[in-house]
């Protein structure tokens, strides 16, 4: 610090040691085993050190053993530096064992855990000439007092005329608390002179020197009149010497102020449960807990409860200090569940704690009281948003205009994050969701407008998921979507059928580009339910339609055809009955593309042509891209490849002029199979490079999987079969466990071909019976008797001429099979013809000629 007065904070003491002894940071990290980025962390008051670091850094600092255990305590932040009688260097003087605690200032009950760098921050802050005035914000029992009591005490050798703290919490009336101040001061009012005339001739002939006033809990003064303020602007005008640091749930709005918000402890994210000490809202809870029960310690079970408890309360250390208190009769998984049933579970009996302190209800009950009618109105309103909410929402849904917001925040009920958005803290929106439900007619308004106001949204979207501002869209659906769920939610509850059904597209294709492929099949599932548990209107029959279709979609991307072909049949009659032409092609397209996946061409074709037609008479010209493009596909399957290739390429013409990213790597990723056809291997590789760059670049999971894929069979159909299996084992870890089905079995089928030719035969008799495994599972017919003609090859490498024989004449004679399939089967039955003459063959071809898929399998397996 640049004042040599000012008390040390550990950091510093820690800097100074390290320095005193010649050590660069680098030097101390290593011998310590911690990395640099740590130690900067410690030393700048940012983080405190793990008990386990804390023994290193005794070890490596020289301390003494006889200060060895205190050490470690202050580092930990169990105890002041002040216990530390043990000097940083021969420039920093050794505090004494134990300064004296000045009589105004109270001695805390328990230390202070976690807060270094906010002392950090306030003594940056109080540095600063131009500060006079510093007040500390935050929702109530968040630590301000504390915080406050604990700076005032480190920084009390700054000012020789004392530091002084002023309780306001008792103060009836801003006219009382001249009297507060002379209290605290312990001055003596005496004669006819006016109170405060008296009070500033103190300060005038008392405090020429520095003076630091700490006044406690300003914030219902604040709303009695302007005389509170106005005194605390008369002492910081009139008398230079004189600093204020103030706590107070708002701020005092005076020029000179500077305001410092107070949050929550550091939380441990959920998968730290092993780490819990080294974040300070869980080592609170633990410490106040061995309070309650000295042998406390917790268990495995505990510990993810326990991260539980600290996200609800979001670090608050009362609330933490309050759930604490229940560990002697409940598990710390049965105190996470009260409290997130309710608030009025977290009390305390204790004595010596402030009344407005005794439960977190009353905490909030004392904010409740200060607010006015518009606000808390307006405050109870906001309880309905989840995961935040912008100006717009705010004052259309709740009648939050931007001054009683504004006005909120400075009370600390409401937050303004970062990226200018504004959210509650999760147990004050408890608290107003409370209120609100106090009066269902109010409640049920608020949430009808919310539910309204962000289905309207979600319409929004639609278009711009299938265009170039796709991603964008995405992100600002993210940003929303717990709203948009919680609107959801709340219209199939109150039956608001026709506005849900006219949200389903936005849905189902923000779940498909987002790849929340799981969470979007649940979420269609709950209207399906619903709608088909009562009768339905034209309108109804429209949006059970719709939500087929789209549940079905993310069935096909997930990988089981069977639920989705089953989803699109159901909503194909839906459709058509109600004469829902824009839906019905949806669903046309849909359940072509998919059925020909399976092998079922001709029927494919036809549902595709009418889906086609039909988007074409209604203007979609997404769905003319994905109709011709999928014609184009099966013409190809068919053996019209140029044909084929042109239809595709018109498809995907489409999608680059709707500048729709997601659906353009979907066609590039397709178009592989028959360039590589069309001998235009250059080609190839090109559009899976461009579709890789476009997924990589939209974190496009599936399209990732798909064009590593079809880069292996490029590789594959050029010769480089070490490169083909690299991309193709590349495309199943994509995957990995979150996509099932086709897109497993047609990777395992491309890497058993790869390993054959790369002559890898044993793991190519692994990957084949995995695919045949995965096919049958799925009833992909097509990929069932492609891995059947994989395991023939590996039969006749092997010398099994009979069997290879049988299982390839079994796939030529399959009408699912692919062109391909059924080309490469004969061509290996007319090798063998050739190398074991016509005689012998026939006497195969009899025996296989009316094998059964069972006994087919039975030989493969």
């Amino acid at each position: 610090m640049d004042d040599p007065q000012f008390p040390i904070l550990f950091g510093e003491w820690l800097k100074s040691r390290r320095k005193a002894l010649d050590l660069t940071q680098e030097e101390l990290a290593q011998r310590t085993g911690c990395s640099v980025f740590a130690l900067r962390k410690i030393e700048t008051g940012e983080r405190r050190p793990s008990k386990q670091l804390a023994g290193l850094l005794a070890s490596a600092l020289d301390i003494p053993d006889i200060h060895r255990s205190v050490f470690i305590r202050v580092a930990r932040g169990e105890l002041n530096l002040e216990r530390l009688c043990l000097p940083a260097s021969d420039l920093i003087p050794s505090p004494p064992f134990r300064l004296p605690v000045i009589h105004h200032l109270p001695l805390p009950p328990t230390p202070l855990l976690g807060r270094d760098s906010e002392l950090a921050a306030m003594a940056r802050i109080f540095n600063d000439p131009q500060c006079s005035l510093l007040t500390l914000t935050g929702v109530g029992g968040i630590g301000k007092t504390r915080l406050a009591i604990e700076f005032a005490s480190r920084w009390r050798d700054r000012f020789p005329a004392g530091v002084h703290y002023i309780p306001l919490a008792s103060i009836s009336s801003a006219e009382l608390i001249v009297h507060a101040v002379a209290e605290a001061l312990e001055l003596s009012f005496s004669g006819p002179t006016d109170p405060k005339a008296q009070l500033f001739n103190y300060f005038t002939h008392e405090m020429k020197q520095s003076a630091l006033l700490v006044m406690d809990n300003f914030e219902h003064l604040l709303a009695q009149s302007s005389s509170a303020v106005d005194l605390v602007a008369e002492i910081l005008q009139g008398f230079p010497s004189i600093k204020i640091l103030c706590t107070s749930r708002e701020r005092l709005n005076l020029r000179g102020e500077w305001i410092y918000e107070l949050h929550g402890l550091p939380i441990p994210p959920p998968g730290y449960a092993c780490l819990l000490e080294d974040y300070k809202a869980a080592d609170l809870f633990i410490q106040c807990a061995r309070r309650m029960d000295a042998e406390f310690k917790p268990t495995e079970a505990d510990r993810p409860a326990l991260i539980r408890i600290c996200q609800v309360l979001e670090g608050i250390p009362l609330a933490i200090e309050l759930a604490a208190a229940w560990v002697t009769i409940l598990s710390c998984r049965d105190i996470a569940r009260e409290i997130e049933a309710s608030i009025d579970f977290l009390t305390t009996s204790m004595r010596d704690i402030p009344e407005r302190h005794r439960s977190l209800r009353a905490t909030f009950d004392h904010s409740w009281r200060l607010l006015s009618a518009a606000e808390r109105d307006s405050l109870s309103r906001l309880s309905v948003f989840r995961g935040g909410f912008d100006r717009t929402a705010a004052e259309q849904i709740a009648g939050a205009s931007l001054p009683l917001l504004s006005s909120l925040v400075s009370k600390s009920l409401v937050r303004r994050t970062q990226d200018g958005r504004y959210d509650l803290h999760e147990v004050i929106c408890q608290y107003a969701l409370d209120c609100l439900n106090e009066d269902p007619s109010r409640c049920f308004e608020t949430r009808d407008s919310h539910c309204h106001y962000y289905l309207h949204l979600s319409t929004e979207y639609e278009q711009k998921l299938k265009s170039a501002s796709q991603q964008a869209a995405v992100h600002d659906m993210a940003i929303e979507f717990d709203n948009m769920r919680a609107a959801w939610d709340w219209g199939i509850r109150r039956e608001k059928y026709d506005l849900l059904g006219r949200t389903v597209r936005s849905f189902g294709w923000y779940f498909e580009v987002s790849g929340l492929i799981y969470d979007g099949i649940d979420h269609m599932e709950q209207l399906v339910q619903s709608l088909t548990a009562v009768p339905r209107s034209s309108q109804m029959e429209q949006a059970l339609g719709a939500s087929l279709v789209q549940q079905g979609l993310l069935y096909f991307r997930s990988g089981q055809f069977a639920r989705a072909l089953e989803r699109y049949q159901n909503a194909i009659p839906i459709l058509r009955a109600v004469n829902a032409r824009p839906l019905l092609a949806d669903a046309l397209i849909f359940n072509g593309t998919l059925l020909h996946l399976t092998g079922d061409l001709i029927e494919a074709r036809e549902l595709i042509q009418e889906g086609w037609e039909i988007a074409q008479e209604v203007n979609d010209p997404w769905f003319c891209a994905y109709g011709i493009y999928n014609l184009g596909h099966i013409d190809s399957q068919m053996g019209e490849y140029q044909k084929g290739y042109e239809q595709m390429q018109a498809g995907l013409a489409l999608w680059r002029e709707l500048g729709d990213p997601h659906s353009i790597s979907l066609g590039l990723n397709f178009l592989v199979e028959t360039q590589i056809k069309l001998g235009r291997f250059e080609k190839a590789v090109a559009s899976m490079q461009e579709s890789l760059a476009l997924c990589k670049q939209t974190k496009n999971r599936w399209g990732i999987g798909t064009a590593y894929r079809y880069l292996g069979l490029a590789a594959l159909a050029s010769g480089r079969y070490f490169d083909a299996i690299s991309d193709l084992k590349n495309s199943l870890e994509v995957f990995g466990e979150y996509f099932t089905g086709w897109d497993i079995a047609r990777s395992l089928t491309y890497l058993g071909a790869a390993e054959i030719l790369a002559d890898e035969l044993q793991e190519a008799e692994k990957t084949y019976q995995e695919a045949l495994h995965l096919s049958l599972e799925i009833q992909s017919t097509p990929l069932v008797l492609d891995a059947i003609l994989g395991l023939a090859r590996l039969r006749l490498v092997h010398g099994e001429v009979e069997k290879a024989f049988e299982l390839a004449q079994y796939v030529s004679n399959q009408a699912a099979s692919t062109l391909e399939a059924r080309e490469n089967a004969r061509q290996m039955i007319l090798q063998i013809e050739k190398q074991f003459g016509n005689r012998r063959v026939q006497t195969w071809r009899d025996s296989a000629m009316d094998q059964s898929l069972e006994a087919v399998l039975e030989r493969c397996l």
